[in-house]
């Protein structure tokens, strides 16, 4: 007489650890990635050789290549930038303008947009620029 053995059922997967993982890349990947504002325009700004002075969030003004003209998520002309320079210092007297130019934009139209500013009522201009290394100052 022959036994038959019954077959054993499917062994069920932990799935613990590697949820366990899943949640470690997660919580690396949160901690280590970068959160940035979104802009209206994609700049790269140009550089300087001075240092930032303060991490100073105020009203920043972006102009691309092109001489496209953005003030936070909204692109705006330039006959729009005085009236709108002008609400924003009198909704905030002591804001601070900040500009943002792309590194490839002409001076021009950068000089233009400080004008532009300027009609509207700001004393100071902040000229938003990356820090150049020493290398590449030589």
């Amino acid at each position: 007489m022959r036994i038959i053995r019954p077959k054993p059922d499917r062994e069920l997967v932990n799935l613990t650890p590697l949820i366990d993982i899943v949640f470690n890349l997660l919580i690396f990947f949160m901690l280590t990635g970068s959160i940035t504002a979104a802009e209206a325009l994609s700049i790269d700004p140009a550089s300087s050789t001075s240092r930032m002075r303060g991490n100073v969030e105020e009203t920043v003004v972006l102009v691309d290549a092109e001489g496209r003209i953005a003030l936070g998520e909204r692109i705006v002309s330039r006959k729009e930038l005085p009236g709108i320079i002008r609400e924003t210092l009198t909704a905030d007297p002591g804001a601070l303008i900040q500009l943002k130019p792309d590194g490839e934009a002409d001076a021009a139209q950068v000089i233009d947009i400080m004008e532009g500013i300027r009609e509207g009522g700001a004393e100071y201009i902040v000229l938003l620029t990356m820090q150049r290394s020493a290398r590449a100052v030589s």
